[in-house]
């Protein structure tokens, strides 16, 4: 079973870090380098985090929640938590 063998990060000169990730061009060996955040390449970490809204602003309208989504998500995270049980609010004298 092979390993897999990690990439080494590099830093350039404002600090920001990268991959380097090798291609060929008429034989001859290019490197391109993939700006990584936290260790995942900045794409594929923007698209994890960003927001509906950032998708919004950039175009990307294929990579956003649908609405039904976005509804259901809405309606579970603003229903009013008592701490009474049913039994003891159906008792209450008022």
């Amino acid at each position: 079973m092979k390993k897999k063998k990690t990439r080494k990060i590099h830093k350039d000169k404002r600090g920001c870090e990268f991959i380097k990730e090798t291609y060929f061009v008429r034989g001859k060996m290019k490197f391109r380098k993939v700006y990584v955040i936290d260790g995942i390449p900045a794409e594929e970490f923007y698209e994890k985090n960003a927001t509906d809204l950032d998708h919004f602003k950039n175009g990307e309208h294929w990579l956003m929640s649908s609405e039904q989504e976005f509804h259901d998500f809405y309606e579970k995270s603003n229903e009013p938590e008592s701490d009474l049980s049913e039994d003891e609010i159906e008792y209450l004298p008022f």
